[in-house]
């Protein structure tokens, strides 16, 4: 059977059958809170399947009521029910699984990046100074700023959308969802240009062994030339989830 979509006053779900493998939510406009606004880059990733979905459905939501999603024998990837992200896949420290180009962090990421950057609505400096506000977003930000949780959600949802193009564009070599989505919230905390002049992303295009790649992340956990536990816990999180394996008791 192939894939179609379903819209309802919320989000936009791709459907396979009678469960959703990918959902987009739709957010208030930071300008005009009557307007939705939804995740084009990931709906435009549904387009490139072999399966492209062919026709949508205009529901409006009863009593709260969703399509579920589709069910799946990874216990991590059902944890959390998170939105615009394809279903997550388990991986192994010696097998990338290569799926559509047009990758999305996936519920792990997402939830990985929620937890260690935290959310607060009016702007703070961070540990080298730099003004934040919402879930880590640094662009546009200034002293006294305050947003509201659907802004953060949508700057959120903005910079993801800038990291994971730079990993489209700076990782050359197959890797499953829990690899990108751990690069991700990798790029999403130290830059894109760490990112690329990593020995972390060397290693992984020459095909290195997935474990010595994974061992460039904990490298990463200095801020202003310090140790942070924080960034050391969060570089483990992220290793873990890279190779596959549980990185809740990094949280």
């Amino acid at each position: 059977m192939g894939t179609w979509i379903k819209e309802t006053e919320i989000a936009f779900y791709l459907m396979e059958g009678g469960h959703y493998i990918s959902k987009i939510s739709k957010y208030p406009s930071s300008h005009n809170p009557a307007e939705q606004v939804a995740n084009i880059t990931g709906m435009r990733a549904w387009f490139t399947r072999a399966d492209a979905p062919r026709g949508i459905t205009i529901s409006i939501i009863k009593d709260g009521i969703e399509p579920l999603p589709k069910p799946t024998n990874s216990p991590v990837a059902n944890s959390i029910s998170l939105p615009a992200t394809p279903v997550a896949e388990k991986s192994t420290a010696v097998e990338a699984i290569a799926v559509d180009t047009l990758k999305r962090i996936n519920k792990n990421g997402l939830l990985l990046i929620k937890s260690f950057e935290g959310l607060r609505l009016q702007a703070y400096q961070d540990a080298v100074g730099i003004w934040t506000i919402g879930y880590g977003t640094t662009r546009g930000v200034q002293p006294n700023m305050r947003i509201s949780e659907a802004q953060a959600e949508q700057f959120l949802q903005e910079d993801l959308a800038r990291f994971e193009k730079a990993i489209h564009e700076a990782v050359t070599v197959p890797v499953n969802d829990n690899q990108f989505s751990a690069l991700v919230s990798f790029t999403y905390n130290v830059g894109s240009g760490a990112l690329r002049s990593s020995t972390l992303l060397r290693l992984l295009n020459a095909r290195t062994d997935l474990r010595k790649v994974s061992d460039e992340f904990p490298r990463w956990n200095r801020a202003g030339g310090q140790i942070l536990a924080g960034l050391t816990r969060r570089r483990q999180a992220e290793r873990a989830l890279f190779l596959g394996e549980d990185f809740y008791n990094f949280l």
